[in-house]
C-alpha cells in the first residue's frame, strides 16, 4: 500500500459512499419509506472514514517525503520543518479541496445525529450529500491530490514562502473552512423546510449551526487579518482584496440571518428574508471559493488558483437555483401577516440586517465590476480601496448605531422607557463625539468614539436592565450570567464597537517613516530612539536570512528581518511587531549593505490602537463560544433576545 493509492482508493470510496447515500435519501423522501433514510445514515460515518483515510494518506505521503506525488513534489520540500509539513495539505488546490471535504463529511456526521422528521430528515442529509458528490467528484476527476508522477524529483520546493511564513497560516485556512463548510448545514435546513412547507421550525433548529459557523469565520478573518498584518500587508490588515471581499460577504450575509431569525423566532416574522439570507450566505461561499480557485481576478490568494473555476462556478448556480427556485415556489405562504412597525426591536433588526446585506452586495459589485467591465466592453480597469471605504463607512456607523438602539427597543413598539434610553444613548454619542473633536480627532475618528461610547453606555443599560430585574423579582443578580445567549450577544457587540473605534483610529493615524542608517547611526522618530547596530545573516536551512540589530530606547533589541527563499525571486521581509495598547510598532528590514553590512533602510510604521482589533476579535469568539455553551440554551425557550 502506497499513499497514492491509500488516497485514490479512499477519495473513490467516499465519493461512492456520498452517491449512494444521495439516492438511498431522495428515495427515502420520494417513497416514504424509512429504510432508505436508515441506510442514508448509515452511510454518513462510512464517508466520513473516506474523508479520514484520504487526508491521512497525504498527509503520510507529506511526512515520507513521497515526491511521487505531484502535489509533495510542488508543495514539500525535506527541509521544511514539521509545523509547515503538517499544514501543507491545505497550502495548494488539491489538498485543501480534500480538507473541505472531510470537514463537509464531518459535518454531516453532526447533522445526521440531530432528530427530525423523515420527510426533512431525508432532504437535509441528500442537500449534504449532494454537497459531498461535488467536492469528492471534484476531487476524483479534476484536481487529485493524489495524482502521480512518472520521474518524481529527489526533493521538492516546498509550499509558498507566503504560507510558511508565519503560524498563523497553520489555523487561518481551517478555520475559514469550518466557517464556509458550516454553512452548509442551515442550507440544507432551509432546502428541506422550504420543499415541505414548514417554515418556521427549521430557524430555531439552524440558528445554533448558523452560530457556529459564524463563529469559524469571525476568528478565521480575524486570523487571516493578523496573518496579513504581519506578513503581506506591511503594517495592513484588510486591502479589499478579491479573496478577502468574497470570504466577507458569506460572514455579512450569515450575520444579516442571525438577526432576522431572532424576529422568526420571537415574532414569527421574515420567513422570506431568512430563506434568502441562508441560501445567499452558502451560495457566496460557493463564489468566493470559485474567485479563489479560478484565478479569475488578481489576488494575493493567486497560490491557490487552479482547474475547478468552471465547476464552482456551475455548482454555484445550482446551489442559489436551488434556494432562490424553492423560495420563488412558497413566496406566498412565508409572506409576513403582522403588520411592522419600524420603531421596534424587529424593526431594528431587520434596518440592521439590511444595513448587512447592502455591505454585502457592495462589495459584490465592487469585486466583480472589473471583470464585467472586461467582459463585455474588453477594457481592464480596477476598484480600489478608496471605493470600498467611501461606501463601507456609512454602512458600518449605521450598524453601529442599530447595535446600540435596537436591543433596547421592545417588540412590536417603542415604549416612553424605551425612548428615554435612545435619548440618552444619542446624548452619549453627542458628548463623545464632540469630546474628540476638542481632542483634535478628524470627524470620522471622532464619530468613532461617540459610537464606542453609544454601544458601551447601551450594553450598560442592557447589563442594568437584566440585573435589576432579576433583583425586583427576588433572585440573585449573578444569574443574569448565566442568561449565556444574551451575555454572549453583548460581548459580540462590545467587541464589534472596540474593533470598529481601532479600524477608524489605525486607519487615519498611521505614521510611516523610512531612513538608511549607518552603523552606529542613532534614529528618532515617533517619540522612539532606535540605533542601527549591523546585520547579521542567518543560514536556516530551508532558507537564507538577514535581520537588522536596531537598540530602542524602549523595548531593547528588536530584529526585523529579511527571507531569502529559493523559491522567489525576491526577499520577503518578516517586521518585528512590538504591540502596546496605545501604538502598535512596526519595524522593517527594506534593504541593508550586502558587502560590509555597514547599512541599512529601515521603515518604521506606528499605528494606533490595532493592539485592540485583536483583542476584540478574541472577545468576539469568546462570545460566541458563551452562546453556544449547553448550559445556556434554555433561555433560548424564554424568548430573551441576544440582540
Amino acid at each position: 500500500m502506497t499513499p497514492a493509492l491509500l488516497g485514490h482508493l479512499s477519495v473513490s470510496l467516499a465519493l461512492a459512499f456520498s452517491l449512494l447515500g444521495l439516492a438511498l435519501a431522495l428515495l427515502a423522501y420520494f417513497q416514504g419509506d424509512g429504510r432508505f433514510l436508515r441506510g442514508a445514515r448509515a452511510l454518513v460515518p462510512l464517508a466520513f472514514l473516506g474523508a479520514l483515510a484520504a487526508f491521512l494518506a497525504l498527509e503520510w505521503a507529506l511526512l515520507t517525503h513521497d515526491f511521487s506525488l505531484a502535489y509533495v513534489a510542488r508543495n514539500h520540500s525535506t527541509k521544511d520543518p514539521l509545523w509547515v509539513t503538517l499544514v501543507t495539505p491545505w497550502a495548494a488546490l488539491e489538498g485543501s479541496l480534500l480538507l473541505w471535504g472531510l470537514l463537509q463529511t464531518l459535518y454531516t456526521l453532526l447533522a445526521s445525529k440531530k432528530a427530525l422528521d423523515p420527510w426533512r430528515a431525508s432532504l437535509v442529509l441528500a442537500v449534504l450529500y449532494g454537497i459531498q458528490v461535488f467536492f469528492f467528484g471534484v476531487m476524483a476527476t479534476l484536481a487529485s491530490p493524489f495524482t502521480t508522477l512518472p520521474n518524481p524529483p529527489a526533493d521538492g520546493v516546498g509550499p509558498n514562502p507566503l504560507l510558511q511564513n508565519h503560524w498563523m497560516m497553520a489555523v487561518h485556512p481551517v478555520l475559514m473552512y469550518l466557517g464556509f463548510v458550516g454553512l452548509s448545514v442551515p442550507y440544507a435546513y432551509a432546502v428541506a423546510a422550504m420543499a415541505v412547507r414548514r417554515y418556521q421550525t427549521w430557524v430555531e433548529e439552524t440558528r445554533w449551526w448558523t452560530l457556529v459557523a459564524w463563529g469559524f469565520l469571525t476568528a478565521g478573518k480575524v486570523a487571516g487579518m493578523w496573518w496579513s498584518y504581519e506578513v503581506l500587508g506591511w503594517g495592513g490588515y484588510w486591502a479589499w482584496d478579491p479573496v478577502e471581499n468574497a470570504s466577507f460577504v458569506p460572514w455579512l450575509l450569515a450575520t444579516a440571518f442571525l438577526h432576522t431569525a431572532l424576529v422568526q423566532q420571537t415574532r414569527g416574522s421574515f420567513k422570506a428574508w431568512n430563506f434568502a439570507f441562508v441560501t445567499l450566505a452558502f451560495a457566496a461561499t460557493v463564489l468566493g471559493t470559485f474567485l479563489t480557485r479560478s484565478g479569475v481576478l488578481q489576488s494575493v490568494h493567486a497560490f491557490a488558483e487552479g482547474p475547478v473555476g468552471p465547476a464552482f462556478l456551475g455548482f454555484f448556480l445550482l446551489a442559489t437555483g436551488l434556494g432562490l427556485g424553492l423560495l420563488s415556489r412558497v413566496s406566498r405562504e412565508v409572506r409576513d401577516a403582522a403588520a411592522f412597525r419600524p420603531l421596534s426591536r424587529e424593526g431594528a433588526l431587520l434596518l440592521g440586517a439590511f444595513f448587512f446585506a447592502g455591505w454585502a452586495l457592495v462589495v459584490v459589485l465592487g469585486t466583480f465590476y472589473p471583470l464585467l467591465v472586461e467582459a463585455f466592453a474588453g477594457a481592464k480597469v480596477s476598484v480600489g480601496a478608496p471605493f470600498f471605504n467611501q461606501l463601507s463607512a456609512p454602512l458600518g456607523a449605521g450598524i453601529l448605531l442599530l447595535m446600540g438602539v435596537g436591543p433596547l427597543l421592545p417588540w412590536r413598539r417603542a415604549r416612553e422607557e424605551a425612548l428615554r434610553n435612545l435619548y440618552l444613548l444619542l446624548g452619549v454619542l453627542l458628548l463623545g463625539t464632540l469630546l474628540g473633536l476638542l481632542r483634535g480627532y478628524t470627524p470620522g475618528a471622532s464619530l468613532a468614539l461617540g459610537l464606542f461610547l453609544y454601544n458601551l453606555a447601551a450594553v450598560f443599560l442592557l447589563v442594568r436592565e437584566g440585573v435589576l430585574g432579576r433583583v425586583r423579582a427576588g433572585l440573585s443578580p449573578w444569574g443574569f450570567l448565566e442568561n449565556r445567549r444574551r451575555v454572549g450577544s453583548l460581548l459580540v457587540h462590545f467587541a464589534v464597537a472596540l474593533m470598529g473605534l481601532a479600524i477608524a483610529f489605525s486607519q487615519t493615524y498611521r505614521l510611516e517613516s523610512e531612513k538608511t542608517l549607518y552603523r552606529g547611526e542613532a534614529w528618532e522618530v515617533g517619540g522612539l530612539k532606535l540605533t542601527f547596530q549591523g546585520v547579521r545573516a542567518l543560514d536556516e536551512g530551508r532558507r537564507f536570512a538577514v535581520e537588522a540589530l536596531l537598540k530602542t530606547d524602549r523595548f531593547g533589541e528588536v530584529r526585523p528581518r529579511l527571507h531569502f527563499y529559493p523559491q522567489m525571486n525576491a526577499p520577503l521581509p518578516a517586521p518585528k511587531v512590538v504591540y502596546t495598547p496605545g501604538n502598535d510598532y512596526y519595524f522593517l528590514l527594506m534593504d541593508f549593505d550586502r558587502e560590509k553590512g555597514e547599512w541599512a533602510s529601515i521603515r518604521l510604521i506606528l499605528t494606533p490602537l490595532v493592539f485592540w482589533m485583536w483583542v476584540a476579535g478574541g472577545l468576539m469568539a469568546l462570545g460566541t463560544l458563551y452562546s453556544l455553551w449547553p448550559a445556556g440554551r434554555p433561555k433560548e425557550a424564554e424568548g430573551v433576545s441576544p440582540a
